[in-house]
């Protein structure tokens, strides 16, 4: 599989354009259906997925003021005193499962942070685990599940290392993905394995070329089976069933090895990890029926998906499928196993201090020059890597523009706007429709229809 550079995106824009999320098809179904999103969902939706999470509400009410200069945003202004050009920059959401653009930034800060301090400078693979669709129903019920899944991927790949490089230490990397390609439930992991084993010496050992999944799968099922069994969510009949059938269900994908010097590759598939369960360019509204459509389309590669590959929803059952994709206040979504646990990069730093310890005599370490730690990417290191585009370039004079203040004050944000000539908040347009007769007519938030004059 060739993996493409993660930072070749589109080089079309020349200068930074703040966006427009109040146009985009996500921001207006969250902001028109929100509440009766809320109300409606004990009726309509309890049976389906359960309880309506407060992490929910709370990301569906953040996600309105991403973007938004009204809700607060930073004070950039030209460092050339000649010019004096500034720019207002919102503030952003941060919150995950819901916004596409927090989630892009949440996956170069990561990537970059397994490029540069985690992974180790040896061949790794992707891995992607998945089970059947009987049994994922049971993970959209209780999440606590998810930490069964992480241990069996886990225990399987120890188990197939074992078996091929006995005595070797592996390494991963795993991330949960709950989303398919047309926003359905389907738990699986990704992962960035190791591609080998560590001796005790320290020494890295590599796997053979091929990888034998067929074994791997059958590894990763004995282990969910067992632990749903265990939890008695499915009987020793069900579970015989479902080892006697030809194709299980259960799957495991292996990539071809990435080599150590292939920056590009690992930190797009370390970027791949953390992606938006959401598309925003597969996303749009048909408006041309008796009441608003959501499509969201199949990734593919053909120019005319076939209808197989689109989806269509009503605005409040988009709502819900994305509600299950949203994850709790602290779950972990990204865990490290092996070499890559924190306790064994623990173990390895103090280690490293000792050297440095022994190299100095035991001397007092200040002594030595400070290795300080490199600093979290910033806003515009991040949009400098997805975008090709400084943002903090003034568009004036070319010079460099420095953050000066952060503005929390709707009434300064208000005065600031008017002297630039921005607006500040515009409502999303309303949603379109046909009426009985033909005519084209508009839904006001209460989902009643209105003619228009």
């Amino acid at each position: 599989m060739a993996y493409p550079s993660w930072q070749s995106a589109s080089n079309r824009v020349r200068q930074y354009q703040p966006r427009r999320v109040e146009d985009t098809a996500l921001y207006r179904i969250v902001y028109h259906y929100r509440d009766q999103f809320e109300s409606s969902w004990e009726e309509q939706f309890s049976e389906r997925y359960g309880i309506l999470r407060d992490e929910v509400l709370s990301g569906l009410d953040r996600y309105l003021n991403c973007g938004i200069l009204k809700h607060g945003c930073a004070l950039a202004c030209c460092e050339n005193s000649a010019c004096g050009h500034s720019l207002l920059i919102p503030f952003s959401c941060k919150r995950r499962g819901v916004c596409p653009s927090c989630q892009a930034k949440r996956g170069v800060v990561f990537a970059e942070k397994l490029h540069e301090q985690v992974l180790l400078e040896q061949p790794h693979r992707h891995l992607v685990f998945s089970i059947p669709k009987r049994l994922r129903i049971y993970f959209r019920f209780d999440r606590r599940l998810f930490s069964q899944l992480y241990r069996a991927a886990w225990q399987s790949w120890c188990e197939y290392l074992d078996a091929v490089l006995p005595g070797k230490t592996p390494g991963m990397i795993m991330a949960l993905h709950t989303a398919g390609s047309l926003l359905n439930w389907h738990p699986h992991i990704h992962a960035i394995a190791l591609d080998g084993g560590v001796d005790p010496r320290q020494n890295f050992i590599q796997l053979p070329e091929e990888i034998d999944t067929a074994l791997l799968q059958e590894f990763f099922a004995e282990k969910v089976l067992s632990f749903l069994l265990e939890a008695e969510l499915v009987d020793q009949t069900t579970v015989d069933s479902m080892r006697s059938w030809k194709h299980s269900g259960f799957n495991v994908y292996a990539g071809s090895p990435i080599g150590a010097g292939e920056s590009d590759a690992r930190c797009f598939l370390a970027r791949y990890l953390k992606k938006a369960p959401l598309s925003l360019e597969r996303l749009s509204i048909d408006e041309s029926g008796v009441e608003p459509v959501v499509r969201y389309v199949q990734q593919s590669d053909d120019s005319k998906p076939d209808t197989e590959s689109v989806r269509e929803m009503s605005p409040l059952e988009f709502l819900a499928e994305l509600s299950c994709h949203i994850p709790r206040v602290f779950e972990q979504t990204t865990r490290y196993f092996g070499v890559y646990s924190p306790r064994t990069r623990g173990v390895r730093r103090r280690e490293a201090e000792f050297e440095k310890l022994l190299q100095n005599n035991f001397e007092p370490l200040e002594s030595l020059p400070e290795q300080k730690p490199k600093p979290t990417q910033s806003w515009a290191r991040c949009m400098k890597l997805v975008f090709e585009l400084d943002p903090l370039l003034c568009p004036k004079c070319g010079s460099a523009m420095k953050i000066k203040s952060f503005i929390l004050s709707s009434r300064e944000i208000e005065r600031i706007c008017k002297h630039q000539g921005l607006v500040s908040w515009r409502a999303p347009p309303q949603f379109w429709c046909r009426g009985q007769g033909g005519e084209k007519i508009w839904l006001d938030e209460s989902q009643e229809f209105s003619q228009i004059q």
